[in-house]
């Protein structure tokens, strides 16, 4: 969904901007008025989907960030990464140029400005870029669940999702996961998985 929503917070009388970015492979995204100076109690929230089977890789370009200003960048509430200062400081506090990959398709990413004087900022915010990078479902762990592997004899990662085929002699059953000999004709053949990527 494209759009700008507004959300008042009464007790502190600010206002939450919320944009949400459009479903994209890649795109850009940077605090308010950058690379001017940022404005005054600003909290800004931004929501970054890119197709299922995908997850997102972001890359701060740039990071001039008032020390006491923190950006958050979450995927299901859970902090992924957390900053702030500028890239050249030597406080550690920024995310340098080291990717943050989310583990799914969504991610947040927060700015929250407070006691800010404008006089005194000197600070232009941020910049950074995301990119839609493919989940090799075939190379995940089996679910603790106790389903099973995603295919019983052989998974072929395809872009964004994955197939399930079976050895020679085997076909797929309805549920598009397991495999069954037919005919007859397996015994003493080899049933176990195996993980193929494109």
């Amino acid at each position: 969904i494209d759009g700008i929503e507004l959300l008042f917070v009464s007790r502190f009388l600010h206002v939450l901007v919320c944009e949400c970015v459009p479903l994209l492979d890649s795109g850009q995204i940077h605090s308010p008025q950058c690379p001017q100076l940022y404005p005054v109690n600003l909290q800004k929230q931004w929501e970054i989907s890119v197709p299922d089977g995908f997850q997102i890789n972001l890359t701060f370009t740039h990071v001039d960030i008032k020390s006491s200003i923190t950006v958050r960048v979450l995927h299901d509430e859970k902090v992924l990464g957390k900053f702030c200062g500028n890239e050249n400081s030597a406080d550690g506090r920024h995310p340098g140029y080291q990717p943050i990959l989310s583990p799914g398709s969504r991610l947040t990413l927060k700015i929250q400005l407070s006691d800010y004087n404008p006089d005194r900022n000197q600070n232009v915010g941020f910049s950074a870029q995301y990119q839609a990078i493919d989940i090799d479902e075939c190379s995940a762990p089996e679910p603790e669940d106790g389903s099973g592997p995603l295919c019983s004899q052989i998974c072929l990662n395809t872009l964004g999702s994955y197939r399930c085929a079976c050895h020679h002699g085997y076909g797929l059953r309805s549920d598009q996961r397991t495999c069954m000999c037919k005919f007859g004709e397996c015994r003493g053949r080899f049933s176990g998985a195996s993980k193929i990527s494109f």
